[in-house]
């Protein structure tokens, strides 16, 4: 988020994860970002957006579409699984040239397939070893990689997600924040405060329990859900933010997803 005079701040900057639409082709949702006068885009790393597997051009193509619409590519959302366990992951010579392709600044990536409390140290000093590695890789590129803070891998908690970026310690290795999806100790403003110095990129969204645990919950409009966004969004102000704030999924219910999202966007125009 740029400066201006006076020391005041400009708004942070909205994006779409085309994931939000991956039953349809891309270009379904960069025309939705365009109507709606976001900013750019999140690339969703699979078919039938872009291939898994480097080609210059259909990323071409690609990237051609986004900017013929006035938009940018915020981030590329690979499936680069860094620290991977029992499973293949992307190569990382195909994200990055997709990346570079997409003249993507960022790239979403994931650290490891395991959650960090059942992670062991071997785990974690490999996962760490490949993400330094990659992140040196990217940045000769003039990229960053952004490790998504997920369930199930080692970024998932703020406390986990900060000893990870600390550990690889690159600057071209951060962070992409997202509310946890679960009732937890700590508030979504508290897991942002503990992490926010490394934050490049913000998927948004929001969730209501189905039960008393909040164990299980459904995916719910922005304004909607036990997640508050303003706090959130006063945070990331104050703090210079540059990235994203990007809507990530449509409600669980919605019958009408564009009109769902629609509102989404409204409302982080009106914080």
């Amino acid at each position: 988020m740029e400066q201006v005079s006076g020391g005041s701040t400009r708004r942070v900057k909205t994006a779409l994860c085309t994931i939000a639409f991956r039953e349809r082709l891309l270009e379904y949702s960069l025309d939705l970002a365009c109507e709606a006068n976001l900013d750019g885009v999140e690339i969703w790393g699979r078919e039938p957006h872009i291939s898994e597997e480097h080609d210059a051009n259909r990323v071409a193509a690609a990237r051609k579409m986004v900017h013929d619409r006035g938009l940018q590519v915020a981030v590329f959302g690979s499936y680069l699984r860094l620290g991977a366990v029992g499973m293949e992951s992307m190569p990382l010579r195909d994200v990055l040239q997709i990346g570079a392709g997409l003249e993507a600044p960022v790239i979403r990536v994931w650290a490891s397939n395991v959650a960090s409390e059942d992670a062991h140290d071997e785990l974690w000093a490999r996962t760490v070893k490949e993400c330094r590695n990659a992140a040196a890789a990217a940045e000769k590129m003039g990229m960053r990689l952004a490790a998504e803070m997920h369930s199930n891998t080692l970024a998932d908690t703020a406390s986990c997600a900060r000893k990870l970026v600390e550990d690889v310690d690159s600057d071209a290795f951060a962070l992409n924040f997202q509310a946890s999806s679960k009732l937890t100790d700590d508030t979504p403003t508290e897991r942002l405060e503990g992490v926010l110095p490394s934050v490049v990129h913000l998927h948004a969204q929001n969730y209501a329990p189905l039960d008393d645990n909040g164990d299980r919950v459904e995916r719910v409009g922005l304004a909607d859900g036990f997640v508050d966004y303003a706090p959130l969004v006063s945070l990331l102000r104050k703090a210079g933010y540059q990235g994203s704030l990007a809507v990530e999924f449509a409600p669980t219910n919605a019958k009408d997803k564009a009109a769902a999202l629609a509102l989404d966007f409204e409302y982080l125009r009106s914080l």
